[in-house]
């Protein structure tokens, strides 16, 4: 009498594969948990996290392997290829999965940014300047000023250029303004000036040691030669630009520069109320724009 099966399989085997799928998952939610209690407190809980979860899926890969190949008898390969587009599409999304994966883990070691600093990520699309929430093994999550939750694979993290404000130590903000005004643009300019010369916030209004810390960033080697001159804080000078002209009104950029990213908007904000004092003191309305 023929031994019964299911989808071509022996019951022994199906059972056999289902107690060591059951085997395999508990295992790697064994070994998450140990990993987490042996780095939890050596290293960054974030990173931690990264590096058991990667050791987590380690665990099920091989487990899956043994179970398809050793108990079930199928040639994975030959599975996949059976399967035609299914195959591919599985193959792809199991690449990008793995891309993410190593690029957390490299992540992790090199630590190009931590939890709470603010970064930008160059590439399409750009994130613009965000505040980095989370970074686990897959994606890193960054908070952007509109209160947007970005997920950002990890992969595109490592393939691209990012910016760490954090770490930077200074950061030019590019404020544009409408003006209602045609009036003398040196006029305009020196009360732009005044106003962030005024301002505790913009630079070169800093204190002596602060002075001396941004100085010295200035003074590596490969910003030396990438700026092709010595810097001195009256690199940091705010200015102004106009951008446009369009009949009664001006668009003007205003450039300034900041220590402390994380209160860009409360720094922007108080200049621009202060500009716009001063402005309408001297019959300078801003534009609709």
């Amino acid at each position: 009498m023929a031994e019964p099966t299911i989808f071509g399989l022996s019951i022994p085997d199906l059972v056999g594969f289902i107690l060591l799928t059951i085997l395999t998952v508990l295992l790697a939610k064994g070994t998450s948990m140990l990993m987490r209690r042996l780095l939890d407190y050596r290293i960054p809980r974030t990173y931690s996290k990264a590096i058991a979860k990667l050791a987590q899926y380690i665990v099920l890969a091989a487990g899956l392997y043994i179970g398809f190949w050793e108990v079930l008898g199928l040639d994975i390969a030959a599975l996949l290829a059976s399967l035609g587009v299914l195959g591919i599409g599985v193959a792809l999304a199991s690449q990008q999965v793995l891309s993410n994966a190593v690029s957390g883990v490299l992540m992790s070691v090199v630590r190009p940014i931590r939890v709470d600093e603010w970064i930008e990520v160059a590439g399409v699309p750009a994130t613009g300047i965000c505040r980095v929430k989370d970074i686990n093994l897959m994606n890193t999550i960054l908070k952007d000023d509109d209160g947007r939750i970005l997920y950002v694979p990890n992969s595109f993290m490592i393939n691209n250029k990012v910016v760490n404000y954090s770490r930077g130590g200074v950061v030019a903000l590019r404020i544009p303004v409408w003006l209602r005004s045609l009036k003398d643009f040196d006029h305009i300019k020196d009360i732009v000036l005044d106003v962030a010369d005024k301002d505790p916030l913009i630079l070169p209004n800093v204190g002596e040691e602060e002075r001396k810390n941004i100085l010295k960033i200035f003074e590596l080697a490969n910003v030396r030669k990438y700026l092709g001159k010595k810097v001195d804080m009256a690199y940091f000078s705010p200015s102004i630009v106009i951008k446009d002209i369009q009949r009664e009104k001006m668009k003007v950029d205003i450039k300034i520069w900041v220590t402390d990213v994380s209160k860009r908007d409360e720094i922007i904000t108080g200049y621009l109320d202060a500009l716009r004092q001063r402005f309408a003191l001297e019959g300078i309305e801003f534009g609709d724009d």
